[in-house]
């Protein structure tokens, strides 16, 4: 799979796990137009890679993402780095909130700076999100006379309820990183969160990705479940998992007390 033909994004993979980033620090990796249709290319070969079982987003300088670039592109005039969406794109750049939420596989968010509008609706897409101490969250939308997009009011008050999620994006107030873990906008503070969410990463890449995968599948399914309808999705799953290559492969490391390796078979 190619990832070097992105002109805003940069791809690295190693082990199994691929780690990207937008490069344009210098405006807080704000997203003109092309970032955003990039992302969404990028989530699509991400996901369609087999090599790829985990998927790392960090950043480069003081900001994972502080939203849409404003300046950047001319509204009235269509360029490469300003394209059009089809008629028929029900949601045009705002699409950008499910590259990396329909990816069947982990995805982890390494942040130490700010997420701000859709950059914060990026950010809370991800599975987790580990923050450092100068991370800072910004719901924006209100202080620009918009309307949230990009998946914020997804995610945000799955994450931390409809009554703050409200009181968020109302405000436009700044959430720093302690907050934001109590809340629950981020998983773990920590002094480095790109070094601790790649060695998250390359745990979950010698994990069995069957499980992993559907995990991931199974708690996406929940929220719009009974519970006996969710009960019956976990059957459905375990029923496909225990077939696989790996159940095997496990019950036999156990045995031989030696350390599994996981197929995805």
């Amino acid at each position: 799979m190619r990832y070097d033909d992105f002109e805003d994004l940069r791809v690295t993979i190693v082990d199994k796990v691929a780690e990207w980033q937008i490069v344009r620090p210098e405006k807080l990796n704000a997203m003109r137009t092309r970032t955003f249709y990039e992302i969404v290319e990028l989530g699509k070969r991400l996901n369609a890679d087999e090599d790829i079982r985990v998927v790392v987003g960090t950043h480069q300088g003081r900001g994972f993402s502080a939203g849409a670039d404003l300046t950047s592109d001319d509204p009235g005039q269509e360029t490469s780095s300003n394209p059009r969406p089809a008629p028929s794109d029900s949601m045009g750049v705002s699409r950008v909130g499910m590259a990396m939420a329909a990816i069947d596989k982990p995805t982890i968010a390494a942040i130490n700076g700010i997420s701000a509008g859709a950059g914060m609706s990026l950010a809370l897409s991800f599975d987790i999100r580990y923050v450092g101490p100068d991370t800072k969250f910004l719901t924006v939308f209100t202080r620009r006379a918009l309307g949230p997009d990009c998946g914020l009011t997804y995610h945000l008050p799955r994450l931390v309820g409809q009554s703050r999620a409200l009181e968020l994006m109302y405000t436009s107030r700044e959430v720093d990183a302690a907050e934001a873990v109590r809340i629950g906008l981020a998983n773990e503070l920590v002094d480095d969160p790109r070094i601790h969410a790649m060695e998250i990463a390359r745990e979950l890449a010698a994990a069995p990705p069957l499980s992993l995968m559907w995990e991931k599948r199974e708690v996406k399914h929940t929220w719009e479940s009974s519970l006996q309808e969710q009960i019956e999705f976990e059957w459905v799953a375990q029923g496909q998992i225990s077939k696989s290559e790996d159940v095997r492969e496990g019950r036999q490391a156990f045995i031989e007390k030696r350390t599994a390796n996981f197929k995805g078979e």
